[in-house]
């Protein structure tokens, strides 16, 4: 089943650090026994998702929803240079809704942006990636001027202790994502690597989300095997080493009129209490989009969730 939370224009990818090893990409299209290479670059039946509308004639994507793009390839893969500007077309026309776009190839960004990229786009997330130290130090000098309305770093998969308080002290980075390694992949992930990362987002406010442990982790000398993705998942949210400080503020337009829209106007994210409510991610999260895809679903609001959890 396809991820309503994910637009991938394009599908399929090149091996391009370490972290790549053992990519969830490459894992997902072997359980779908999707009959196209991993490594062909093609470009896919969803390229219009953002645009499509309702029979009632307005788009099937809602005001303030947040789309991941492309979460099975790469962005500013050099394969997809033909369908880039169209990509960034379309995401001009939806001025209302969030773009979040991840990458590790950082030095190919600044040639990829469109002509109008000014200080950045309001409505796109701009996000890298790093595995390692190395990674961190390699990437982030250039990540760093990148203009850019709103920036992120994603720790995953973690493969060694990283200090990122570079970027942290830039005031220019609104959240941090981790997560171990999972999908196959051997390679541990140990507390104290979180935990520092964690003690330094707390210092300087920023936004911290364990996404998941990995399936190989490391606490007070003693490993632990994890498989079930889930599982990763709660136990991240059972270490308490999350930090919400605060949603980014974004600036969404109308993409008709132009107005700005107001909070009324946006989508309103519900939960749904039987997979959400131990989810580090709720606070950033755009809830549930009743896809199908649970057996229970009761949704509330995330007032109503957080609630719950005290």
């Amino acid at each position: 089943m396809a991820d309503p939370k994910s637009w991938n224009p394009w599908h399929g990818c090149r091996r391009y650090s370490e972290g790549c090893k053992f990519c969830y990409m490459f894992v997902l299209d072997r359980a779908h026994h999707v009959p196209e290479s991993s490594t062909e670059i093609v470009r896919t039946k969803m390229f219009g998702k953002p645009l499509e509308m309702t029979r009632k004639g307005w788009y099937k994507i809602p005001s303030g929803y947040t789309l991941r793009v492309n979460m099975t390839s790469d962005t500013f893969l050099e394969e997809a240079d033909e369908w880039r500007t169209e990509m960034w077309r379309i995401i001009r026309q939806r001025p209302d809704v969030i773009f979040y776009i991840l990458t590790k190839r950082v030095p190919r960004i600044m040639e990829c942006l469109p002509e109008d990229w000014g200080e950045g786009y309001e409505n796109v997330d701009l996000n890298m990636t790093c595995e390692t130290q190395r990674a961190f130090d390699e990437r982030w000098p250039i990540f760093r001027d990148i203009p850019a309305r709103h920036k992120g770093i994603n720790l995953a998969p973690m493969l060694s202790e990283i200090d990122i308080t570079p970027a942290l002290t830039s005031g220019q980075i609104e959240n941090v994502n981790l997560g171990g390694e999972g999908f196959g992949g051997d390679r541990p992930c140990h507390y104290e690597w979180i935990k520092h990362v964690s003690d330094d987002c707390l210092k300087y406010r920023v936004n911290f989300t364990v996404n998941a442990i990995g399936s190989h982790f490391v606490k007070d000398g003693r490993m632990y095997h994890i498989d079930s993705q889930e599982l990763q998942g709660r136990q991240a949210y059972r270490s308490g080493l999350s930090h919400f400080f605060g949603k980014p503020q974004y600036k969404l337009y109308h993409p008709i009129d132009g107005h700005l829209l107001e909070e009324g106007e946006l989508m309103v994210p519900r939960f749904n209490i039987h997979r959400c409510l131990e989810c580090t991610s709720v606070p950033i999260c755009i809830g549930c989009t009743n896809c199908g895809a649970c057996k229970q679903v009761e949704l509330m609001s995330m007032e109503q969730l957080l609630n719950m959890r005290k």
